[in-house]
């Protein structure tokens, strides 16, 4: 795996008026559909995952970019350097307008990224404890300070909870708008909410030509449903295309099919904060009662690895382990060793049903804890539904495929959010200084073999603990109709529409 260090606001009637315009600029004057399984749920929050929605749809940037081979790459901002052991300096890239017309500038990009610093639940990516100020140094320069030394900030800004609107987007009621106030390919012109966003390409875009005219991305949560209006000709892209689909997809003329294996890891969640997951011994039970290897030959048809933690083998800061072995036996020992008799634990396992193999990967393990006198109710939900949940710590036991490196192209952004004992997205409700104190440490080390170390013993406590049930690395399963050029699978999911993308008469 590669890794590299180094306004006025735009009314609907002007969108639409250039729209019209872009027949005579654009030689692709093509439409696209798109399918996305993840419709934004939070108004369009720069530090929620809805900025993730706004970036696959080719609309917000950021200072700067992972590209396809996962380089960091510059973007809003043409340069940068560690101008002080706690400080960088970001110069910004002149001429670039936001959608509404106004400039980009220094204190466009202060506006925003101090309404995520300032955002009552922080973003993973950048918050207080990371990021201690924003300030401009002239029309240009931005300087963003840290609490301690931070290699990786750059990395952050990467992220799209660091991406950058304009002021327009922001009102005084704390609503964001992204119509109009973005910076990519495609301008955002009418949204409905939770179904779709309509766009057209940005005539005026500082990256260059646009290769489509208008594109459409469409909220379609069920896997079926996607390839289902793909094949109908809907839709001409569709994302994270159920691995049953799969082969049938491949062997049709009329579709291509990118799949890439991603640094994201599926695994099963488990509440440590309330019993019985406090317990380590039930967490161990439940680890080697569930057969991982079977779940990955039939949930996942043989694609994927069974996981040996949050990384994959190929990973530079993965553990040298085996995958946890399936013995029922040992599982039934630890229960009894806890005081846990044969149907005396009853839990329930959530999924969410937008990634299509997860209720199937939870009715598998349901079966397989019964197995070991473990009785289990399966609930199926949205992702808006288990969220709070996550989040409040009311669960027992949930599914979840996580990106390790989306929010922050290295393991760091993700362990800290994860894992740390007020991380912001610590799901598992786990807390354990030491090892609060040594990812504290790996912020501040340069050397990457060192830093990769710290990781790597993070990840085998991970899974010696049982802190979480690791399922499979995985891979990401994309489709489009057999005339779109130029679509790529992005190892980090950061981007699906781009300017490159065409459609062939």
């Amino acid at each position: 795996m590669p890794y590299d260090r180094t306004l006025k606001s735009l009314t609907a009637a002007a969108t639409v008026a250039a729209a019209m315009a872009l027949q005579a600029a654009h030689v692709h004057a093509a439409s696209v559909v798109m399918l996305d399984p993840f419709p934004p749920t939070r108004g369009w929050a720069m530090e929620t995952d809805d900025s993730f929605t706004l970036m696959r749809a080719g609309c917000l940037e950021g200072l700067a970019r992972i590209d396809f081979d996962q380089k960091m790459q510059p973007s809003l901002a043409t340069s940068w350097e560690q101008s002080s052991p706690t400080s960088w300096d970001f110069s910004i890239r002149q001429g670039v307008k936001f959608h509404d017309g106004q400039d980009l500038n220094a204190a466009a990009v202060v506006n925003s990224l101090t309404h995520v610093l300032t955002a009552e639940v922080p973003a993973r990516a950048i918050n207080p404890k990371v990021v201690s100020g924003v300030e401009a140094i002239d029309d240009y320069t931005v300087r963003i300070s840290t609490p301690s030394p931070s290699v990786l900030l750059p990395y952050r800004l990467a992220s799209a909870n660091a991406g950058i609107l304009s002021p327009a987007a922001y009102s005084d009621t704390g609503a964001i708008n992204p119509v109009g106030t973005c910076t990519g390919p495609f301008v955002v012109t009418e949204i409905l909410p939770k179904q779709l966003l309509r766009m057209v390409a940005n005539e005026n875009y500082w990256g260059g030509d646009v290769g489509i005219a208008e594109a459409e991305v469409h909220y379609v949560q069920d896997g079926n449903t996607r390839v289902t209006q793909l094949r109908s000709g809907e839709a001409q892209i569709g994302t994270k295309i159920p691995l049953g689909a799969r082969a049938s997809l491949e062997n049709d003329p009329a579709f291509v099919v990118h799949a890439l294996e991603i640094p994201r890891t599926t695994a099963m969640y488990l509440n440590n904060k309330q019993e019985p997951f406090s317990n380590p011994l039930i967490r161990k039970a439940v680890q080697a009662a569930v057969d991982i290897r079977a779940i990955v030959a039939s949930a996942y048809e043989g694609i994927g690895t069974p996981a040996i933690g949050p990384f994959a083998p190929s990973e530079p800061w993965a553990p040298a382990i085996e995958a946890a072995a399936y013995d029922p036996e040992r599982a039934k020992a630890l229960l009894e060793e806890a005081g846990i008799g044969p149907g005396e634990l009853s839990l329930e396992l959530r999924a969410y049903n937008s990634r299509p193999e997860l209720p199937d990967v939870a009715q598998i393990i349901q079966q397989q804890l019964k197995e070991v006198g473990i009785n289990v109710a399966v609930i199926i939900t949205d992702w808006a539904g288990l969220e709070p949940s996550f989040m409040g710590g009311t669960y027992d036991m949930a599914m979840m495929s996580r990106g390790h490196q989306l929010d922050v192209a290295d393991p760091l952004g993700f362990l800290q959010a994860d894992y740390t004992c007020d991380g912001s997205f610590n799901v598992s409700h786990v807390c354990n200084g030491d090892i609060d104190a040594l990812l504290q440490n790996a912020a501040g080390v340069a050397d990457n073999d060192e830093r990769f170390a710290i990781y790597e013993k993070v990840a085998r406590w991970l899974q010696e603990d049982a802190i979480n049930i690791f399922i499979v690395h995985q891979q990401e399963t994309n489709a489009v109709q057999a005339n779109v050029k130029n679509f790529r699978t992005h190892p980090l999911n950061h981007y699906y529409l781009t300017k490159e993308i065409v459609i062939e008469e």
